[in-house]
């Protein structure tokens, strides 16, 4: 039997206890295995003095109550969830230590956080991987806050941002998204039209042009210089997600070409854009957002808040109307487990 880091007693038989073991976290009647917790992040944060909170956000742990207080938990899909303790700074420290001690112990927490900073991507945002013609490409995402991050094996890193926010409805061509390749810019044009074979997305640079254009109903081909390179298509409406695994499949991609290049776009189409019938739209919330000029900026009240990645498999990690942003193209959101499936309302 697993040793009880923290627990919590009561005389209410129906009282909500939190309890931590060194191979689940209980929560009342809901059971969390350690695996589907984001270890690293939460102790390189907790290494550093501080805990992780929604979006990224932290605190010091001294700002943490020696009482009742709130403890969010990080998942391995970029949710955070809010714990509510009766010894917040307790817990903290027990599963600080323990998440430290399970990621490797400070050297281990080291190299995930030397990583991190190689990719250039958080460590608490979640990474999916898929092959590709000259091996595996990762791809991160977080809708809240309008990033996408692409990499592979011989090619640029390619990065969607959106410094002042997504904007479905502006006369901008990009609607506020702004993609690099590597260091540098590229144009991107989305265009919505009601003839569904004319509608596309389109990213040029250096010369280079790669177009998105309907196949059928749930596909989409990407082409680079009129050349088919990969077909993309929408995940079937319940997912399948791989066996110990809660987070959900990247979208399935066809590759057509040998080019790293062509791969990592591929995948950046995939997952950032609509396909199929919305082709021209993106799979973003639209919103306004405080920026300092980089990344957006996420404020502190986020930290104690419930912050949806949708794109795991569960309630736990979608909103209604989730599923990996397919809400927010105007198309069906899939099974997500956590959503109606309709209408635009679960982008992040």
């Amino acid at each position: 039997m697993s040793q009880v880091l923290y627990g919590e007693r009561s005389w209410n038989p129906l009282a909500r206890r939190v309890e931590l073991t060194e191979e689940e976290l209980r929560r009342g009647g809901r059971i969390t295995s350690l695996t589907e917790l984001n270890l690293g992040a939460m102790a390189e944060a907790y290494q550093r003095g501080n805990w992780l909170g929604g979006g990224g956000t932290e605190r010091p742990l001294a700002r943490l109550a020696q009482g009742p207080g709130v403890v969010p938990v990080t998942r391995v899909t970029g949710t955070s969830t809010p714990v509510r303790v009766r010894q917040a700074a307790d817990f903290a420290e027990q599963l600080g230590e323990l998440a430290v001690r399970l990621s490797g112990g400070p050297e281990g927490v080291g190299a995930l956080a030397r990583r991190a900073w190689t990719e250039g991507v958080p460590l608490w945002i979640a990474r999916r991987y898929a092959e590709g013609p000259a091996g595996p490409i990762a791809v991160a995402v977080d809708r809240r806050l309008v990033r996408v991050d692409v990499w592979g094996p011989q090619a640029p890193v390619v990065r969607l941002r959106a410094p002042q926010g997504f904007q479905r409805d502006s006369n901008d061509p990009a609607k506020g998204l702004r993609l690099t390749v590597g260091d540098d810019p590229a144009s991107l044009r989305l265009t919505k039209k009601l003839r569904k074979s004319k509608s596309s997305v389109e990213v040029e640079l250096s010369g280079r042009r790669w177009l998105l254009r309907r196949s059928t109903t749930m596909s989409s081909w990407l082409l680079r210089d009129e050349q088919p390179v990969a077909l993309l298509s929408r995940p079937p409406r319940r997912q399948t997600v791989e066996p110990g695994s809660v987070l959900l499949p990247l979208a399935p991609v066809r590759h057509e070409s040998r080019d790293p290049l062509d791969a990592v776009m591929a995948h950046v189409f995939a997952v950032a854009f609509g396909l199929g019938d919305t082709t021209g739209l993106a799979r973003f919330r639209s919103a306004r957002r405080r920026t300092d000029g980089g990344d957006p900026v996420v404020t502190d009240t986020d930290w104690d808040r419930s912050w949806f990645s949708n794109l795991g498999s569960g309630s736990d990690d979608n909103e209604p109307g989730g599923g990996d942003g397919w809400g927010s193209d105007g198309g069906d959101s899939g099974d997500s487990g956590g959503g109606d499936g309709g209408g635009d309302g679960g982008g992040d």
